[in-house]
């Protein structure tokens, strides 16, 4: 009886919300520990969440589509279906300065209030009136512009203040709760900085989201049944608020900083159709209301991406997604593909043809490349052969690199990606630069 009438702290939005659920509550625990969860390096982390629409609305006009991005396939028209019902939003997003014992960590903006003693303190002016003092929770659909605006406002002044020598945006795949995420990047960030010492102080931003699949207890087969569900929330996400945040709070400073995208499985999924696609929501109810940028990411380093290269083909299957990323997608100076014989993640998705299934690195290396793409190989000392910068897909094989099985994951090597030799491997793509 005590065990029920037990309540979280941050119970009262998390049930305004719907996000009191156990795997739920894993996607925000970073504003239960703001020092114990928390990045060793200066950056951010952007807490998505979805929960019914009526939850995070407060009318019919909060959610407006702009219809011209459905030339990208009927598959993302449905996908703009889908938001009638279930709505991502931002719910938090966390600043960390990289301090001993997490010192001057904060919430930029959060829709977890605080019960009574502060558990997160706020970012100073940055954190506006109306994200600290509101418990309106219809506002949290619309109230994710004023998530990306900060966010915007605070990046632009930490690149002007600060001498960063790149901003790396990082997403997860399948089954990553946030803690575990914010330890995949302290790992991913530290192996890179290990290799290239001082030429490597990045300005970070880590992206968290509903990665789980609730029916968990199907095993083995949970994968197979969880593709499919967790494939369209990844679409959905870049469609909305990830690809949001990248046309208006990453993109436009490129002119001022050097951008790399580092995503896995999933999360190479989402901010892929992102970037080459969305956002497919409107800002002010206006096409041209949100800001359009025209800075490039320099690096888009998907490992083991879970989308298929179909995606680069303006075509109509008749079983399949429809999803086109017209003219190699602009907003993306060059992709970086890896597979490995060691990853059996896709084992069982025999129908999806993703870009990190070897079989598929294997079967377009095998055609006559073009002067888009070109196929290079990876050592186990994370040293490349054959690449070449200048192609605007290099597809690399990673099966001498990227082959031992990760504590707490499945699929072998797919999640190979934490170690000192895949640090240099990720840092010779970042170091070079296209001719």
């Amino acid at each position: 009886m005590v065990a029920c009438t037990s309540r979280s702290y941050f119970a009262d939005a998390e049930e305004a919300l719907d996000t009191s659920g156990y795997f739920n509550l894993l996607d925000h625990v970073s504003t239960y520990y703001p020092r114990g969860i928390a990045l060793n390096f200066p950056g951010y982390i952007v807490g998505f969440e979805e929960a019914p629409r009526s939850r995070v609305t407060d009318g019919p006009d909060d959610v407006l589509l702009d219809e011209s991005v459905y030339a990208a396939g009927y598959t993302v028209k449905l996908f703009a279906k889908y938001l009638r019902f279930n709505l991502p939003f931002i719910s938090h997003v966390m600043r960390y300065e990289g301090r001993l014992y997490g010192e001057g960590n904060c919430a930029l903006y959060s829709l977890y209030h605080n019960q009574g003693k502060v558990v997160v303190d706020y970012c100073g002016d940055y954190a506006r009136n109306g994200n600290t003092g509101s418990h309106d929770y219809g506002y949290a659909f619309s109230g994710s512009w004023d998530a990306v605006d900060l966010l915007r406002e605070r990046l632009a002044d930490d690149i002007a203040s600060h001498g960063y020598s790149h901003l790396v945006v990082a997403v997860m795949g399948l089954d990553t709760p946030q803690e575990e995420a914010i330890r995949n990047y302290r790992s991913l960030v530290s192996a890179v900085r290990r290799n290239a010492g001082s030429d490597f102080e990045p300005l970070f931003v880590g992206i968290t989201w509903p990665s789980f699949f609730a029916n968990r207890w199907f095993d083995p087969m949970w994968e197979t049944f969880a593709y499919s569900p967790i494939a369209d929330r990844s679409d959905i996400l870049g469609l909305t608020w990830l690809g949001v945040l990248f046309n208006e709070a990453i993109l436009p400073l490129a002119d001022r900083i050097e951008i790399n995208v580092i995503a896995h499985s999933f999360g190479a999924r989402a901010a892929s159709i992102g970037l080459c696609v969305g956002p497919v929501i409107l800002r002010d109810g206006k096409a041209g209301a949100s800001l359009q940028p025209t800075g490039q990411v320099d690096d888009f380093i998907g490992l083991a991406p879970a989308f298929s290269l179909r995606r680069f083909i303006d075509e109509n299957p008749l079983f399949y997604e429809n999803v086109y990323y017209r003219d190699y997608c602009p907003k993306i100076r060059r992709f970086i593909f890896t597979a490995s014989r060691n990853d059996n993640a896709f084992s069982p998705i025999f129908w999806s043809s993703p870009v990190g299934e070897h079989e598929e690195m294997r079967d377009f290396c095998g055609q006559q490349q073009t002067v888009h793409s070109v196929c290079a190989s990876v050592d186990s000392n994370g040293d490349i052969n054959g690449y070449d910068t200048s192609a605007k897909i290099s597809y690399i094989d990673t099966s001498a690199l990227m082959k031992y099985r990760v504590p707490g994951t499945k699929g072998t090597g797919h999640s190979d990606i934490y170690r000192p030799e895949v640090g240099k491997f990720l840092w010779h793509l970042i170091n070079s630069s296209p001719q």
